[in-house]
Order: C-alpha cells, then structure tokens, then sequence
C-alpha cells in the first residue's frame, strides 16, 4: 500500500525530461528552477566533456539549427572492431543528423531532447541526448565486443551494446588545487575479459592540493583495507581535454592478466550550480601481443575493467534540499527520471512514467552516518538494513544499491526542476 501511495505522488510531479543548470547553491529547491529546461539553440561551440559507462573520455557537440551531432572520443578502452580489442576507437569520431524527440509526455519536454540517428546498434532503443543548462546526459553510440582470447584467458563474449551511458559539461574545473577535499564515490563498472563482471565502487576518496589523493573501499578487491593512493598523482591530461589523469589506476576486481594496475583514471569536474561535479571514469586496457605497445603497455595484458562514478562532497545536507526530478541512464541502461520528494524516492521510466511495473520506489535515511551520503532500502522490504546510497552535487546525484551484491544497480542523475 506504501508503494502505491510512493508511486502515486511521483506520478502526480509533472515528469521533465531534461538536465538542469545555471546558478543556486541547491540549498533551496526554488533556486532550481529554470523558465525553460535548456538553451534554446546549440551549436559546435558549445563542446560537453565528459565520461560514459564504457570508460571512456568523450567530448559531444550539437547543433540544434543544422540538426547534426559529433563525437570526439579522447580516451576510450573500446576497441574499434569486433574480435579485436587493440586499437580502440580514441582519436576517432562519430557523427550523424539529430531527430526531436516527440515520445515524452510534454512538448517542453521534447525540445530539450534529441535522438541521435545512427548512434545505436538496436533500432528499437535510440540513443537519445537530454540537453540542459551547462549539462547534457543520455547515450552515445555503443559497440558489439568479442574477443577470442589469448593462451586460452582474457575471452571476451560476443556482446552487443546499443548505446552506453554519457553525462557531460560545457564547464569544467582544471585546477587541481579547486578540487582537494574529502568525497564520497560510487559508480559501477564491467570487466569484458570476466565475461563481464560487474564492478561496484563504494569508496571515501580525499584529494590533495597537489594532486596526492586517498581512497578507501568498501567494496571491491581492497574492500576494508587502508586507505591508500591506487594510482599516481591527478594531473592535467596530455590529451587537452582538461580532464585531470591517473595512471596505473587500480581496478575493483583482481585483472585478468597484469600483475600490476596498466589502466588510467580521467576526472572530469564539471561545474554546475557553484559546485563541483566529478565525474571519475577508468579506462582498461589489453595488449594481446608479447612485446609492449606503443603506450608502454606490457605484452599479453588484460586489466580491462572500465566504469563510471561520481565523487561528492562528504558535507551534510538538509532533508528537503534535494527535492526534485532528475534524469539519466541506470547500468541496466535504461533510461530513468528519478522523482525524489523528501523521504521518498521513485525510479520511473520516462517514456513510459504510467508504467508502475517499471518504476522502483525507495525510502530515504537522512541521519547520513557519512555527511552527505542518504541511505535508502526498497519500499516495503522485509529488512530495515539500507542496501543504497545517494550522494549530492551541483545538482547531480549518483545512486549505488547493493539490494543484489552480484547484481550492483547504478545510476547517475542530473536535475530537471
């Protein structure tokens, strides 16, 4: 009955369907509000970087008068060619036309969304890019992966992925300096040569001034261990993106093949609503060859897990503070309009939000025994131990539950109003 009545309040909230921006401190829910949910024309000036749940280090533009859409991806583990995994599609790009959306409930809410044509490996289930003030999430253009292995380890399963999940900035931080502090993390990963395995990440991360940095995890291979740096210094990237690098950063799960962590770490701090927002992407890596690549990658590796999470900041936050909608894709990439009204929580489809047997409904623990952090269980369940976590920034939450520990459930959302 509880759920039904969680339900019926999210459903009463008019669904929006595009990320937010501009200023306010997000201590109150009015300074949310915008008269419209984006700008009312793009172009290529306008570049959002940013990061996806296939690990990779994307810079996305639209025009929204010529109807086009590019994609640049600096860094990326996702090889170029089935039944490859070397080379991967970095330094290459992706474009095609854009379509408005015409499938969501409101036309407001349709002018700020955008199908991009050609993006998705499955007709059925189009990419779709969600444009806000200084923000911009949805999908970009996925891959089929298969790899035969090498020496009998590190197989890859012929996988088709339509599209992978995007957010990105048209702001971002580039000191380093501007960045220190104390953050909590969660995001979710995969590791291919596991038949893809999934990868929770559950972590305390500080960040130093001069790039030095801790995290302690709560899941993963060094779950419970000391906090230590898994990788070297945060620095500005060589690759001009702005997005700051670690590299040898260590993975959740144990490689498949390297003794030591071969993959990097790209931050991206986008700024939004006076805050920061950091978006943490791991790049895997494979070299299937016996000698060292020309990254200095030694011969016949796989640490190829990939992921995407979000860091924000261990400071407490009020009961009402984050009320609202927000929108982005979850790890079973779906997309989600998340209504979050006080205690409670609704996860929903948003082109289908009368669809009760796809919305998820989640009771909220403000008492945030780590400030910042609100745990929740599922509405209704038989335990009252929390199995998830929503953590705060600039208007942008990340949701990790662990209802199903072999099944993490992640997303990552951007305010609507």
């Amino acid at each position: 009955m509880k759920a039904n009545l969680i339900l019926a309040l999210a459903l009463s909230v008019p669904l929006l369907s595009a990320c937010g921006g501009g200023g306010g401190d997000g201590s109150n829910p009015s300074a949310f509000t915008e008269s419209s949910l984006c700008p009312p024309s793009s172009d290529y000036n306008t570049v959002y970087t940013g990061g996806t749940g296939s690990g990779e280090l994307v810079k996305l533009q639209l025009d929204t008068t010529k109807m086009t859409w590019q994609l640049t991806y600096v860094e990326s583990p996702v090889p170029r060619t089935t039944s490859t995994v070397t080379p991967t599609r970095a330094g290459t790009i992706d474009s095609g036309t854009l379509t408005q959306e015409t499938t969501l409930p409101t036309t407001k809410q349709n002018i700020c969304t955008y199908r991009l044509n050609g993006a998705s490996l499955d007709p059925s289930r189009p990419a779709r890019i969600f444009v806000g003030f200084g923000v911009a999430g949805g999908t970009i253009p996925g891959k089929e992966i298969q790899f035969n292995g090498v020496l009998g380890q590190a197989a890859v399963p012929d996988t088709k992925f339509p599209y992978y999940p995007f957010i990105g900035f048209s702001s971002i931080e580039t000191d380093i300096t501007k960045v220190a502090g104390t953050y909590s993390h969660v995001g979710f990963g995969e590791v291919p040569s596991q038949n893809f395995a999934p990868a929770s990440i559950d972590a305390k991360v500080t960040i130093n001034a001069d790039g030095t940095w801790t995290k302690c995890d709560w899941t993963g291979q060094f779950a419970g261990g000391a906090c230590v740096q898994q990788g070297t210094n945060f620095v500005q990237s060589a690759d001009g993106s702005g997005a700051f690098q670690s590299n040898n950063y260590a993975s959740q799960l144990k490689p498949t093949l390297s003794a030591t962590p071969q993959g990097k770490g790209f931050m991206i701090v986008g700024k939004l609503r006076d805050q920061l927002v950091p978006i943490l992407v791991r790049t895997g890596v494979a070299n299937p060859n016996p000698t060292p690549d020309s990254n200095g990658v030694p011969g016949l590796t796989a640490d190829d897990e990939s992921s995407i999470s979000i860091l924000a900041p261990q400071t407490a936050i009020a009961l009402d503070s984050q009320n609202g909608e927000y929108i982005g894709v979850d790890s079973a990439f779906n997309y989600r309009t998340t209504a979050l009204i006080d205690k409670q929580a609704t996860l929903l489809d948003p082109f289908q939000p009368s669809q009760a047997s796809l919305a998820t409904a989640l009771d909220l623990d403000y008492t945030q025994r780590v400030p910042g952090t609100v745990t929740t269980i599922h509405t209704g369940a038989s335990s009252s131990a929390p199995t998830g976590k929503f953590i705060f920034t600039g208007g942008v939450f990340g949701f990790l539950d662990m209802a199903n520990a072999s099944s993490p459930y992640f997303t990552i959302g951007a305010f609507v109003q």
